[in-house]
């Protein structure tokens, strides 16, 4: 199983999703802990294959439910804020991120930044920002993936509470590091949240090529959710373009 595993990280690595698939599934099979679950579960998700994500969430859930699994619990609750999160359900994301945290002796970046997020949605801006400028700061030596994600996440709501300017160099360092690393779908929610800076800004024709350049990450990664709501803000710039081109002060 752990052979399994390691074959499927593999394939997740190299965006070999076809064959991360079979692997992942044959683990499952030998797999009676909810570890196989878990992992398959995180790569459909980060594939916004959420529904499949949620049915493998669920039996590692019952699995870690049965046997007591406290760790593993906290780590599968968290999992499922993340895709409510997605799915824009705030009230399931901020219940399972809760269930998360109370079930940890220490929370780390992920969890700490699962509760800005959770912050900002409720329109609680400066805890947000708060829980977001702790996030980023464990580990800033290493700058390791939950770090660059807070301090995206930081920059964006500065930039929106404060001056939108303060967001942008933070942003698109974190634009570059995501690119290093080949994430698509984090490169087009960069793009998405550099684009609502710019229009802070009134930098109408740079909003609209964020936006553009996010449908062509998400499209590329794949990430179907993240693209279907990027094409919908697309056609919506589109729509409003024509009326900003004749002034000036728009572009």
């Amino acid at each position: 199983m752990a052979r399994l595993l390691c074959l499927a990280d593999e394939f997740v690595q190299s965006r070999r999703w076809i064959d991360a698939d079979v692997a992942f599934r044959g683990a499952v099979a030998l797999d009676d802990s909810p570890r196989a679950c878990l992992a398959y579960g995180s790569a459909l998700a980060e594939q916004e294959r959420f529904n499949e994500s949620l049915c493998q969430l669920t039996a590692a859930l019952e699995i870690a439910e049965r046997d007591g699994l406290r760790n593993a619990l906290a780590t599968i609750y968290h999992n499922l804020a993340a895709i409510y999160r997605e799915l824009d359900d705030i009230g399931l994301a901020q219940r399972f991120q809760r269930r998360a945290v109370s079930l940890m002796d220490d929370c780390g970046p992920e969890e700490m930044l699962g509760l800005a997020n959770d912050a900002w949605l409720d329109n609680r801006g400066q805890l947000a920002q708060c829980l977001a400028a702790t996030a980023a700061d464990f580990d800033s030596e290493e700058r390791d993936g939950p770090v660059i994600e807070a301090e995206a996440t930081l920059a964006l709501m500065c930039g929106h509470l404060d001056d939108p300017r303060e967001g942008i160099v933070p942003l698109l360092r974190a634009y570059e590091q995501h690119q290093a690393n080949g994430d698509l779908r984090l490169m087009g929610k960069d793009r998405l949240n550099l684009s609502s800076l710019l229009n802070q800004l009134g930098r109408y024709r740079g909003e609209i090529a964020c936006v553009r350049r996010a449908v062509a990450c998400f499209q590329e990664a794949p990430a179907p959710v993240s693209a279907a709501k990027a094409r919908r803000i697309l056609a919506h710039l589109e729509r409003l373009q024509w009326l900003r081109q004749f002034n000036p002060l728009c572009n």
